[in-house]
């Protein structure tokens, strides 16, 4: 036997013989044997494998129309929900200028009014200046007026010390006076005493 041209030997090259005996007997049966046998089997196994194969490119022309349909269908559900965010986007973008307007407005308005009361304070400001630079004006008249007023108390204070050192002087001296004056009459009445007693 051609080792090379009988499958079955390439199969069986591995197998004891008694393995390769079985193989012949189960071929053997196989062939000859009742209609439920492997033959008619694979037969019917390769008919239903062949039928399956056949039904392959229509179940793939049923699933790509299933596909296109639902893909058309994704498509439009797509677009409607674009279309649906865009009118939102819009209606977002209408209602956020509107915010924006109305906030530049109130911020305008606000910038306004708190010009006025920089200005007024402002105002305020320079009055408060004026009455500063007027208060400090006045002090310092006061100022030099204290100060003319202290120098002419300080000189009548000086003329007065002077005169109360004249009068001391004066008192002093008529006081001198009065003593010797007093001594003198002393003296001449003693004097007169003693005369009078001699």
């Amino acid at each position: 036997m051609d080792i090379d041209k009988d499958d079955l030997a390439v199969l069986t090259t591995r197998m004891t013989k008694e393995e390769v005996d079985r193989v012949h007997r189960l071929l053997h049966e196989w062939s000859v044997g009742p209609e439920d046998n492997f033959p008619a089997q694979l037969t019917l196994l390769t008919s239903a494998q062949l039928l399956a194969a056949a039904s392959v490119p229509r179940a793939i022309a049923d699933s790509r129309k299933w596909l296109e349909q639902h893909f058309a269908q994704y498509q439009q559900q797509a677009k409607a929900n674009l279309d649906s965010f865009s009118s939102t986007i819009k209606i977002q973008q209408s209602e956020l200028n509107a915010a924006l307007l109305s906030h530049a407005r109130t911020t305008q308005e606000a910038a306004g009014k708190i010009q006025a009361q920089f200005a007024d304070a402002e105002a305020v400001a320079k009055r408060i200046k004026n009455q500063v630079y007027d208060g400090f004006e006045e002090w310092k008249k006061a100022k030099d007026d204290f100060a003319t007023e202290r120098l002419k108390l300080e000189k009548e204070r000086k003329e007065l010390a002077a005169r109360i050192q004249w009068r001391d002087w004066l008192w002093a001296g008529l006081i001198l006076l009065g003593m010797l004056a007093v001594g003198i009459v002393i003296g001449l009445s003693i004097r007169g005493h003693i005369a009078l007693k001699t």
